[in-house]
Order: C-alpha cells, then structure tokens, then sequence
C-alpha cells in the first residue's frame, strides 16, 4: 500500500515512463502554518498490470486541524499522467464523500496494454484527491502514485526510506507552536548527505511523544505541559517500505508577563482626564503581549494602550491592569490614583 499525505499547501505532480517517481516541491508557504485540512491518500496495490482489469482501491481520509476524522467532506477524483490531467484507466466514481470514519473509496482500473510495437515499460498515474465545497481549499490537492506495470517487467529492488526531521523554534516551551518538517527525509538511503535515491516520499506520520500524532511532511504542534518527549516521524517510500527517525525534546515552561503602567496626570482633579499607558509591561523572552485590561476602580474597565479615563468623584481609587501573552499566562499590576 501506497500514501502520498501532503501539506495543505501542496501540489501533486506524476511522472511517466522507467521506473522511478520525482515528486515535486511544495510552493512557499503564503500564510500561517496551521492546516484546517489535511488528506491521506492510498492506493491499495500501489502497483498493477497494465492489462486493462487490475485495480487499485483508493481510499481518501480526512483530516482536521486537530487531527480528527472528517466527515462528510466531498472530493473530486481525478488522475493524472506527466503532471498533465488525463484519463488513463477509470476511477468508479469521480466524487465521493467521506463516512463518519473520515473516509472514502474509489477504484482505479488499470488501461489495457499498449500495442506490441510499443515495447514494455512503466507509466506512472497519480490520483488526484480534490475537495470541494469548502473555504479556500478547492485548489488544493492531494494525491497518489500507482505504477502501471506491462506484464514482463520487472521493477528494481526498493530502497528502504530515510527519515529525518527538524524542529523550530528552540527550546520548545510549553503552548507555543512548534513546527516540525520532515522534508530532509529521503526515499532511500542518504549518502555523504545526498538523496539520490528514484523512490518518493510518499507519507509522513508524525508521534509527538504526549499522545498525538500528526500528519504530513510539515506540520506542528503545542505542548500543555513541560516534560521530555521522544517524537518519531515514520516516512513511507512509493514502493511501500517504511523507515523511522526518533528525537527527543525537551519542552520548558515560559515565564509570566509582567504588567506595569505609568499614568499622567498623577494628581487628577475630579472630571479630569487621566491617560493610562501600560507600555512599561513585558513579555517572556521571544513572546508578545496579545491583551491589555483594565479596571479603574469605580467600575469602568477598558482595554488595550494607551487608554483615557476620568474620574467623576474625589477620592483614592485602586487601578488594575492585566495582561496576557501569546501563550496564555497573565501578569497583573496596581497602582492607587488619588482624585482631588
């Protein structure tokens, strides 16, 4: 069995002819690196005779951000011959719909030989998973490779993959994104740092070491808790021999924001406008504060800096500010400011 799962943002190319597959680079990504879909595609055999009834089950399951099952998603199916769309053989059905399981199946049925004077050969055929009907993905596809062999020919040994990964940024703290890429893993084996191997990376399967899991050949996560986690990414080879590569991570705790503000004037009178500015507030170490919020003591709050207010009777009032970073941890200050 063969998978090819892909970055939401990737593209599906197919090569013809000899026996090797190239499979084509991801454009750069244009936005944020979370997925809100993901598919897995396989092709169960992942090769078959080109005599005009082989076949080829394509199941399709879908992913969400999170990684769980969806459902109800509805896909195009298409093939493609040289990077070209074309049919070459038959799909079953040209649209399916996943089940509850997130899943969904096509058949692929292998063309009929070509003529005598041809000679033999193996044509590559990718298919073509596309969503449909969905917030900005209909142009983005998935797909898989099935090698279309002519009675006779042999295919060479498989090579058995090389996985490797990176991780970005570190040290990986506690709910910050880390991004995980696994696109320095090799079809075959690596040699003096090169892959030379003619196999493609065709599935990525990712073990983040606290009980998820991922997919894709990049991808990314967030820790709740600090802790050391062996993280393994299994590759896949388009001839369906596997390889894994284990890290180990060491996931910290980030540190508080801290709030503080000054205010002008410090001796308001009553009806006076007071500026509160909170700029003096710091975040962790390569963090950010996302909320400013205020309460000024006699029931008015606000949020963001620098904000106004003004105080409508004499007296002392406590004045607070809580802020909170991009991981979620707060700080808070006090300060008393005394209305004439």
């Amino acid at each position: 069995m063969a998978t090819r799962l892909l970055p939401v943002l990737a593209s599906v190319l197919a090569l013809s002819g000899g026996a090797c597959v190239h499979q084509t680079e991801a454009p750069p990504l244009a936005g944020p690196s979370g997925l809100a879909l993901s598919l897995s595609v396989t092709a169960t055999p992942d090769s078959v005779n080109r005599d005009g009834s082989s076949q080829s089950a394509i199941k399709v399951s879908a992913y969400d951000a999170n990684g769980r099952a969806r459902s109800g998603l509805s896909i195009r199916m298409d093939m493609e011959v040289g990077g070209k769309q074309q049919d070459f053989g038959t799909l079953s059905s040209r649209t399916i719909v996943t089940g509850a399981d997130g899943s969904a199946t096509t058949v692929y049925t292998a063309p009929g030989p070509p003529p005598p004077a041809a000679g033999g050969g193996t044509t590559i055929v990718t298919v073509v998973a596309t969503p449909t009907g969905i917030d900005a993905q209909a142009s983005h596809s998935w797909g898989v490779d099935i090698r279309l062999v002519t009675p006779g020919v042999i295919l060479p040994p498989a090579d058995t993959p090389t996985a490797a990964f990176t991780v970005s940024p570190t040290p990986v703290s506690v709910n910050v994104t880390a991004n995980f890429d696994g696109s320095s893993s090799c079809g075959g084996p690596v040699t003096n740092g090169i892959c030379s191997s003619t196999s493609a990376i065709v599935g990525y399967s990712w073990n983040f070491g606290d009980g998820s899991t991922g997919g894709g050949r990049t991808t990314t996560h967030k820790y709740s808790a600090p802790g050391i986690f062996a993280v393994t990414l299994t590759v896949v080879n388009d001839r369906g021999v596997a390889a894994s590569a284990t890290q180990t991570i060491a996931v910290g705790s980030t540190l508080a924001p801290t709030a503080a503000f000054v205010f002008s004037p410090t001796a308001p009178s009553v009806g006076q406008t007071v500026v509160f500015n909170a700029d003096p507030s710091k975040a962790a170490v390569g963090h950010t504060i996302v909320q400013y919020s205020w309460n000024f003591g006699d029931g008015a709050t606000a949020t963001g800096t620098p904000v106004s207010h003004s105080f409508a009777t004499a007296g002392s009032y406590n004045v607070t500010l809580t802020v909170v970073d991009d991981t979620g941890q707060t700080g808070t200050s006090a300060l008393s400011v005394t209305v004439k």
